[in-house]
């Protein structure tokens, strides 16, 4: 139901983030933000070593996608985005083990999450994205870091290195 997990750092905190897969998202429809976990709810991670790591949303946000045509109208579609505050402890524990399942407190619904991203796709192992995916993350995090502190040194110098 949620899209694999994304991990990402900014300056105040690392956070995961997690996309909700609903191709018919709109206000208008009963069933708008079904697959979005909402502040305060839980994504529950089961670990090959039978740990469960449990994140809770601290916000999320709603951006608007594209739009739905129907017979009679067409609607805005949007993409909800819900984000996790992760520590040192469950960065480790996602690098030295494999996530086998995923529990999320739903808008309407407490349900089980695949990590298969087709029915007949093998299970992906997760620690091996884990680490990729941080190492890409601090990777683009340093980037943006050097690339906000060279403006920020222009701002105060603008024929530095000129």
């Amino acid at each position: 139901v949620c899209s694999p997990i994304t991990l990402f750092l900014n300056q105040f905190k690392t956070v995961s983030k997690t996309h909700a897969n609903n191709p018919y998202n709109a206000a208008e429809f009963s069933e708008h933000q079904k697959y979005a976990i909402l502040k305060d709810s839980n994504l529950y991670l089961k670990l090959d070593n039978e740990d469960i790591i449990t994140l809770t949303c601290a916000f999320n946000t709603v951006v608007k996608d594209g739009f739905v045509t129907t017979k009679n109208n067409v609607y805005q579609n949007y993409a909800d985005y819900s984000y996790f505050p992760i520590d040192m402890m469950i960065i480790e524990k996602l690098r030295n083990h494999e996530i086998i399942k995923i529990r999320g407190q739903f808008k309407f619904e407490i349900m089980d999450g695949s990590l298969q991203f087709m029915p007949n796709s093998k299970i992906p192992k997760t620690k091996d994205s884990f680490r990729k995916t941080e190492i890409d993350v601090r990777k683009r995090y340093i980037e943006a870091k050097s690339k906000a502190d060279n403006q920020k040194a222009l701002k105060e110098n603008p024929l530095l290195g000129f």
